[in-house]
């Protein structure tokens, strides 16, 4: 990689930009999947029934919206929760990309994360997702990378295999 691909920004985790990483992490899995397909399956079974003149039972409707409402809720008070309570949230966390990998930085303390340590590379619209783990990524709102947003995506397209890819190794546009 050339001297000039490297990026250095900062990010400040802010409930929104978690509860977006929690939404996008649990539905776009099998559970997260499955859980809108049962509540609207349910949901439309109770109005099909109510609709030919069968017995529609009320337990149609409370799981059709249980399923439907309960999991956003509960991410929705998961990611107020991190946010608020866990200290690696309260401050900026500086990240510097160049070909040797991801340093982060935060309040003096500094780690450093090889691109074999990158699991797989997900975007969409809002934010760019650097798993690290099963469940654990660098999240990076694309509003907060500014003018270094192009700049990271070549880096990760040029050090990541799964980046350059496409949907099929792991990156969502």
């Amino acid at each position: 990689m050339e001297e000039k691909m490297k990026a250095k920004f900062e990010v400040k985790m802010t409930n929104q930009d978690m509860y977006h990483f929690l939404m996008y992490h649990s539905y776009h899995g099998f559970t997260g999947i499955f859980s809108i397909v049962a509540g609207i399956a349910l949901l439309g079974y109770f109005f099909w029934c109510l609709g030919t003149g069968r017995e529609a039972s009320f337990l149609y409707p409370f799981f059709g919206v249980l399923f439907l409402v309960y999991q956003p809720w509960t991410l929705f008070i998961s990611s107020a929760k991190q946010v608020t309570s866990n200290p690696v949230f309260r401050n900026p966390i500086g990240y510097e990309l160049s070909e040797n990998g991801i340093t982060v930085s935060q309040d003096g303390v500094v780690n450093e994360i090889g691109w074999d340590g990158v699991r797989r590379v997900c975007e969409d619209k809002r934010c760019i997702f650097v798993y690290t783990g099963v469940k654990n990524a660098c999240i990076w709102p694309k509003k907060q990378l500014g003018s270094q947003m192009t700049q990271v995506q070549q880096i990760l397209a040029s050090c990541v295999p799964s980046a350059a890819g496409g949907k099929k190794n792991g990156r969502h546009s």
